[in-house]
């Protein structure tokens, strides 16, 4: 439920992001899973609307491929994953921001041992060694996939889009965040917010059980089942009374394992 919940937030927040003097900008989201990516817009007349990718498909694989001379992603790299898997650059989020000595690190080199793994000098984090010659980091992928995303928006959208609201798991650590941060530079987009996966789902419940908050408190557990983690949120909804706004509902997480 989770996973589906989450594009439903992510469409209000895109809503309360849109410039309402203008008719010609479009604002994007990115529910960045470890796997799999779900894209979105908001621009004038279309309020909400889940970008369709290449293979007529809502979920696109965060997958890229990179040959010589060419770039392949979502299904046309995991068509050469199985083939020469040292091409193919999958499950980027457990490597994020993260150094060398990091057990997710080990873990992903054990998963993958294709890819070869080196430290970034620079900013202490990791590096693809492509060859002797050729480096990526993962943000630097992460923003090829950010890249492609908006190039799928924007064919949807019939407009140019600079504008990215972004998923994030509720565990992301600062570093991880930052890391995000900087593949949607890279990809020359505009963070608008990066928001917990978890928040968003728990935003968009709210929504649509407006009418069943009330003053008395009520605590719903969303349990998200993704490919590489399992999250369970706990919230509590209650309608409380302001002295601008009157009686308004409101939403505090408690926790989350």
């Amino acid at each position: 439920m989770g996973r589906r919940m989450t594009l439903w937030a992510l469409f209000c927040f895109l809503a309360a992001c849109l410039p309402s003097h203008t008719d010609s900008i479009a604002v994007m989201s990115v529910d960045l899973g470890s796997e799999w990516m779900k894209i979105a817009i908001v621009k004038p007349g279309v309020p909400m609307e889940i970008v369709l990718n290449r293979e007529s498909r809502r979920k696109t694989p965060v997958a890229v491929c990179l040959k010589e001379n060419e770039r392949l992603f979502e299904d046309g790299a995991l068509g050469v994953s199985a083939k020469n898997p040292k091409l193919v650059f999958r499950y980027l989020q457990g490597i994020l921001g993260k150094t060398l000595d990091n057990p997710q690190v080990a873990l992903y080199q054990k998963r993958f041992p294709e890819h070869q793994l080196e430290k970034d000098e620079v900013r202490g984090t990791v590096l693809y060694r492509v060859s002797d010659e050729l480096r990526y980091s993962p943000e630097e992928i992460l923003g090829m996939v950010l890249n492609y995303s908006r190039s799928l928006a924007q064919e949807f959208a019939e407009q140019p889009i600079k504008d990215v609201v972004i998923t994030v798991p509720a565990f992301f650590n600062q570093a991880e965040r930052r890391a995000v941060l900087q593949a949607a530079q890279m990809a020359d987009l505009k963070v608008l917010q990066l928001i917990n996966d978890n928040t968003a789902v728990a935003l968009n419940y709210g929504v649509f059980r407006r009418k069943d908050i009330n003053s008395t408190a009520q605590n719903v557990m969303f349990y998200d089942m993704g490919s590489e983690s399992t999250v369970a949120t706990i919230v509590t909804y209650q309608s409380v009374k302001t002295k601008d706004a009157g009686t308004q509902p409101q939403l505090q997480i408690r926790g989350v394992g």
